[in-house]
């Protein structure tokens, strides 16, 4: 009587085990599927952001960026009484890619540009 016990008991636990990795898996995949749908969106709406832009119009299109930081900072050359939204690609580093916007003082778009890796 005690085997049958210990062999239910393993049972249950294997399908535990399933369970947990089936889950593991789906996360990893919904994870990986967020990041195309991301970068998809990104790509698709940058081409709307153009000189002129308010900083509220470039923040519907493109979501919050990733960071923000004094033009300049982190790429090309450094200009004053600018601000530049950088936002990267889901997978960076792994995929070197990040979408700049850079606004003045006034909180209007004053270049856009996509750093990328070869």
């Amino acid at each position: 009587m005690c085997s049958g016990f210990t062999v239910g008991a393993g049972v249950r636990m294997r399908y535990k085990a399933a369970v947990f990795v089936l889950a593991l898996v789906g996360l990893v995949a919904l994870t990986i599927a967020w990041g195309f749908y991301r970068n998809s969106r990104i790509d698709t709406r940058f081409s709307a952001v153009h000189v002129g832009v308010s900083e509220m119009e470039v923040v519907r299109l493109l979501g919050k960026p990733s960071w923000i930081e004094p033009c300049g900072k982190s790429f090309g050359t450094p200009k004053p009484n600018c601000n530049e939204y950088i936002y990267r690609n889901s997978f960076a580093p792994l995929i070197p890619e990040y979408y700049s916007v850079m606004l003045d003082s006034g909180g209007h778009v004053l270049d856009t540009y996509v750093y990328e890796s070869p």
